[in-house]
């Protein structure tokens, strides 16, 4: 399909930390990293009003972005370095040198950029040429992040990144995002000003007492990830035949919904629950049983189990804990099945928040055995439909300002294959209230449209007289 949008590329270049900033290192990979090797390199876009000409931008703007970067990666440059898997080691590690850089790319586009930054539905493939990917290479090794800022003339600009998820989780990607956005808001960069503080590199403190580690280097061996075999996967480059939407929940419809969830729970099991309602939670819940409805009407798949899964920092769950600041991986990922039928039916909002809830591990054995799942749970999935959570409102993606700001708009553009839905703060509003961002084709976004805007509006939500006092058990 021909698109009335053009991307031009103005240079292409490669950024490094300054030059002996940062010794020869080498990080082994934990056991919350290796499950996430065989995952597709994560994208997102942020979207900057801005109005500024080219030439302003080209010779003021941009130097000091690049300057600033250079200077974050060499707190951060596991991002710089390569991921090998020598024959003397047992598992891959990240190694970086001295030199090892990342791309940047710089471009101009004459897309509409408030059409970009809009809520409907938009192909996702307007969104591609505004990311590099990250692509195979003639020779070893694989970059692990690449960047690219786009100018829209007068009108604003986009950072695209790619990054290799077994370097880090979306907490220490967006911690990365935030330093870097201070020191470029900062007159000359100067790094003794960042006020982030820097990432925590100690991985000695993970320990694996269940043999996570073997067990999950045995399971890689099914998708072919092994020493003999090591690649990485690619970012998807084919055409998409979706569109992507963002579908807002206010805090008025999330405190109605957490209401009466937990009401229905109360007088289903007449007494009190032993798991909270959170605001995630009946997100989830809502999201998913809407998205289900809206699939089965169109590709009915005949009373399958429905799947869902959902990533969880998991730095303050271990022992010992890990501080918010760890550079990594730090993930779990809260699996549970359902009924289809059970979504379908009356009480499908109650049963899916349920389901969430009481997946959501409580101590430290949960978590590690959760980890050790993770691959399993996904290949146990694979014949049926599966719906993964991608970010979080916790992330607080709408902070990287780098003095131009906070983001107008920003897309997690990765999470565009099938099954994925995206989850962030409202960006939009200062009180409160989450983004939801989802593909699908044009059928099915206008029956998920349709389902998630009148179901809210059902009489059976509106709080009641006399309702149960629930504030104990309802968390933000």
């Amino acid at each position: 399909m021909e698109y009335p949008h053009t991307v031009n590329v103005l240079e292409q270049c490669q950024v490094s930390p300054p030059p002996g900033s940062v010794p020869q290192t080498s990080l082994p990979l934990t056991i919350f990293d290796l499950p996430l090797l065989g995952l597709i390199p994560p994208q997102k876009l942020f979207f900057y009003e801005l109005e500024v000409p080219k030439t302003h931008f080209m010779d003021s703007i941009l130097p000091n972005m690049k300057h600033s970067l250079s200077l974050t990666l060499q707190h951060f440059f596991p991002f710089v370095g390569n991921i090998v898997w020598s024959p003397q080691s047992t598992k891959p590690e990240i190694i970086y040198v001295d030199g090892d850089s990342i791309s940047f790319n710089v471009a101009e586009s004459n897309f509409n950029f408030k059409h970009l930054c809009g809520n409907y539905p938009r192909d996702v493939n307007e969104f591609t040429p505004l990311v590099t990917p990250l692509l195979p290479l003639s020779t070893a090794p694989r970059p692990l992040l690449a960047f690219q800022v786009t100018l829209f003339p007068n009108s604003g600009i986009s950072i695209g990144y790619s990054f290799c998820h077994v370097v880090a989780d979306g907490m220490a990607g967006t911690h990365f995002m935030r330093a870097w956005s201070s020191v470029c808001s900062l007159l000359g960069g100067d790094p003794s000003l960042l006020s982030h503080p820097l990432p925590h590199l100690d991985r000695t403190t993970i320990n694996d007492p269940y043999g996570i580690e073997a067990s999950t280097l045995n399971e890689l061996k099914n998708i072919n990830i092994t020493q003999q075999s090591f690649s990485l996967p690619c970012t998807p480059t084919d055409p998409s035949n979706k569109v992507v939407a963002t579908f807002i929940m206010d805090l008025p419809k999330v405190e109605k919904l957490k209401k009466w969830v937990l009401t229905q729970i109360i007088e289903k099991h007449k007494k009190e629950p032993s798991f909270y309602v959170t605001t995630l939670v009946v997100t989830c819940a809502y999201v998913w049983v809407c998205l289900v409805k809206a699939l089965e009407g169109i590709h009915p798949l005949n009373n399958v189990r429905e799947h869902f899964m959902l990533p969880i920092n998991a730095r303050t769950r271990i022992d010992p804990a890990l501080p918010v600041t760890y550079f990594g991986n730090c993930l779990l990922f809260s699996f549970t099945s359902t009924q289809q039928t059970d979504l379908l039916g009356e009480d499908g909002l109650v049963l899916a928040a349920e389901a969430i809830a009481k997946a959501n591990p409580r101590d430290v054995n949960e978590v590690l055995n959760d980890v050790g799942n993770y691959i399993f749970n996904l290949s146990s999935a694979e014949s049926e439909r599966l719906l993964i959570i991608s970010g979080s409102p916790k992330l607080r993606s709408y902070d990287v300002n780098f003095g131009f700001g906070k983001p107008k708009k920003i897309e997690i553009i990765s999470s565009t294959s099938a099954g994925f839905v995206t989850l962030m703060e409202r960006g939009d509003s200062a009180e409160g209230g989450l983004e939801i961002g989802i593909a699908l084709g044009k059928l099915e976004m206008d029956a998920f449209a349709s389902l998630f805007e009148d179901t809210l509006k059902e009489e059976k939500y509106l709080a009641r007289d006399g309702e149960p006092n629930i504030s104990s058990y309802v968390l933000p």
